[in-house]
């Protein structure tokens, strides 16, 4: 009898050293899955971070543009047509179709 107590121990001893092993073997792959998912998610935002770091630097240029007078007066002109008092605004057309529409006149006060 005394020789099945520390087999017995062993065989016990032997269960619980493995189910420690495999136990830490689950763990430690857990935590390897959830170390790529979150390299995957930092790679993903760091993507994102550099676009909107060249927009931003975009914007940045494009409102340096607005802050200049000249150049909203030249936007203003060529995107929405418009003119400064005592300016006539000139447009290139091909029918009398074309004026009308610009203009709001009928083709008889077309000179």
């Amino acid at each position: 009898m005394s020789k099945e107590k520390p087999r017995r121990r062993l065989k016990i001893l032997t269960v619980v050293f493995l189910g420690i092993f495999l136990f830490a073997g689950f763990a430690y792959a857990n935590q390897l899955v959830q170390l790529k998912q979150l390299q995957e998610k930092k790679a993903y935002y760091a993507a994102i971070y550099e676009d909107l770091q060249t927009k931003n630097a975009e914007l940045l240029a494009t409102q340096d543009l607005l802050d200049d007078e000249s150049y909203m007066e030249r936007l203003a002109r060529e995107r929405f047509k418009l003119i400064k008092p005592n300016e006539y605004l000139v447009l290139p057309s091909e029918t009398n179709e074309d004026i009308e529409t610009y203009a709001g006149v009928d083709d008889s006060n077309v000179h």
